[in-house]
């Protein structure tokens, strides 16, 4: 009974301290967000106008080129956009949220107080800023379809299982966050590198161009794009009104290999990454 005893009061505590540590760190970063609230009330009319402008110039290339392009906006079409840059939005703001707060950790020096964490410091660098991120994300998808439903009526269909897709896209995008994570910790400034990847993602990964249309690299390239597989999913559901398929793009096969493939790849980068800077002496170096 003692024995018994002394063996789950520490499990206890462990799980207790680990419970507090997750905690923190989420409310670490929903106090990042709300710091940021004026440049996200900022940044909110920049997503909703190049939104729409995608809305009206995606698809009339030859029209553009020959000088009689028509301001106007298909509603399918639009949709269809929609729930692209939508999921993009997901990925884009963890991303871009990862980078610039672990990059603002390193330069005020608060960064090795992830070390003093029970958790292990890949579990404290995503979860707080993750969550903030996605709040962020939601609010920002929740103005852009106000605004495009007042300016269109949307022919979307609004379904649960809409939220599977979602689940992969924001599991694989935590993957490709510790990568950039991991990076910044050797590199610091990669702003540039870490734009100019979420500006191909845009493109590759079916978002504004349909994976058909792409010239043939980039198509080559499209599957294995975390993006590509929970964007197709996404429309599948709310687009076409059909349950996602279970192989093939954006089925339940390839979105859960991707989705894996990515956290593995997120998880073993960011450790390597991180074990060199502690190696180099220049984990919190700026």
């Amino acid at each position: 009974m003692n024995t018994t005893t002394t063996e789950t009061f520490p499990a206890r505590r462990r799980l207790g301290k680990a419970m507090t540590a997750i905690g923190n760190e989420i409310v670490k970063g929903l106090r990042h967000g709300w710091a940021e609230r004026t440049q996200i009330v900022i940044e909110l009319p920049i997503f909703v106008t190049f939104m729409l402008l995608l809305g009206f110039i995606v698809g009339q290339g030859d029209r553009i080129i020959e000088g009689r392009m028509t301001w106007s906006m298909d509603p399918s079409k639009a949709a269809w956009l929609f729930l692209g840059f939508s999921v993009y939005m997901l990925v884009y703001l963890q991303i871009q949220k990862m980078f610039w707060r672990t990059l603002a950790e390193i330069q005020t020096g608060t960064l090795e107080q992830t070390y003093l964490s029970p958790l292990p410091s890949w579990v404290a660098t995503i979860v707080g800023r993750a969550l903030s991120a996605i709040i962020e994300a939601g609010l920002v998808i929740a103005v852009m379809y106000t605004v495009m439903d007042l300016v269109i009526d949307l022919p979307l269909t609004w379904r649960l299982d809409a939220l599977i897709p979602v689940a992969f896209v924001l599991l694989s995008g935590a993957g490709f966050a510790l990568i950039i994570a991991g990076l910044t910790l050797v590199f610091k400034r990669i702003e540039m590198f870490n734009d100019l990847v979420l500006l191909l993602l845009l493109f590759v990964s079916g978002v504004v161009i349909a994976e058909d249309g792409l010239p043939e690299p980039l198509a080559a390239i499209s599957p294995y794009v975390f993006l590509t597989h929970p964007v197709e999913g996404v429309r599948r559901i709310m687009f076409e009104d059909q349950s996602m398929l279970l192989w093939g793009t954006g089925g339940y096969v390839w979105t859960a290999v991707s989705t894996v493939g990515w956290l593995v790849a997120g998880l073993v980068i960011f450790h390597a990454c991180e074990t060199y800077a502690k190696r180099a002496g220049t984990l919190g170096q700026y």
